[in-house]
């Protein structure tokens, strides 16, 4: 911020609390009216510095501003880096009830005007921070064979080079994907949801005991289950997908969770008519609804 400074313009800085809590209409309400009482105008520029949520934030506000400002992102995480900060979809969440919390179901198309990645701000990260941007590498491997992922216990060992090179993979893979398709009408940006349909159902039902990454990484499992079942996958290859999701680190079962609070995210997720599934590694395809009976059956497996 202090870097800032030499431009002689008015600078506003909100700190947020880390969290999807902070994804709520009544949060950014909060954020933002500071904003109006300092000469907002279209050649204002929101900067956005954090994790997924707030470049999330960040480009939300940015869209809804004055109907729409620059804005930048730097995203810290590794998720931030290799998803979450890319591609211009921005959301909120919406509480329908006490104990129901609707992820992203509010949003805008709004594209970054820069990113800017700097791996040298992930060697501050706590582990389970490392972990949540290693569940959306393990997609990118699965759903398109690269990158070939890293054990949670190999990470620090990577160097800068090699973090570079798997987030760029990454980056790389999304970005080709968004240029074609930036305000998601073709269909081809489908493919970037591979687990994420009951990956997001179980986060939400999780309440913040589960990771995005984690959450994820449950969705990958039952995506490669719904995939045998449904005669795509062979039982070598879906069993070779859940060991990778293993043996990198991640839980392929959890407990404590409802099922009928999953069935029932499902129920509103915006990308719950078509479920990505998989063919292969580097090979996956996107599938009209699951149905019910399926979907309640790979849960029996995953919730414990």
């Amino acid at each position: 911020i202090n870097s800032l400074k030499f431009l002689d313009k008015p600078i506003i800085s909100s700190i947020i609390t880390p969290g999807e809590q902070m994804k709520d209409l009544a949060e950014i309400s909060h954020i933002i009216r500071p904003y109006f009482k300092t000469g907002l105008d279209r050649n204002s520029c929101l900067i956005a510095i954090g994790g997924g949520v707030t470049t999330d934030l960040g480009g939300f506000i940015a869209s809804i501003l004055l109907r729409g400002i620059p804005h930048i992102n730097i995203p810290t995480t590794l998720l931030g880096m290799v998803d979450a900060s890319i591609g211009g979809k921005t959301g909120v969440n919406f509480h329908l009830g006490k104990d129901q919390m609707l992820k992203n179901m509010l949003g805008t198309f709004k594209q970054p005007d820069l990113i800017l990645s700097d791996t040298s701000l992930l060697k501050s990260l706590p582990e389970r921070e490392i972990k949540s941007g290693l569940g959306e590498i393990v997609k990118y491997s699965i759903g398109w064979g690269r990158p070939p992922p890293r054990p949670l216990r190999m990470w620090n060992s990577l160097g800068t080079s090699g973090l570079e090179t798997i987030i760029s993979t990454c980056q790389k893979i999304k970005l080709d994907i968004i240029q074609k398709d930036p305000l998601d009408k073709l269909g081809l940006r489908e493919k970037l949801n591979l687990g994420h349909t009951i990956g997001h159902a179980i986060e939400a039902a999780a309440a913040g005991r589960l990771s995005h990454g984690e959450s994820v990484a449950l969705g990958l499992v039952a995506a490669a289950k719904i995939s045998y079942i449904k005669g795509l996958l062979q039982l070598q290859t879906k069993n070779q997908i859940i060991e990778k999701i293993q043996n990198l680190g991640f839980a392929t079962t959890t407990s404590g969770l409802q099922k009928e609070s999953i069935l029932n995210a499902l129920k509103f997720d915006k990308k719950a008519q078509k479920i990505v599934l998989i063919k292969d590694i580097g090979d996956i395809i996107s599938q009209q609804k699951i149905e019910t009976e399926i979907i309640r059956k790979v849960l029996d497996d995953i919730i414990i």
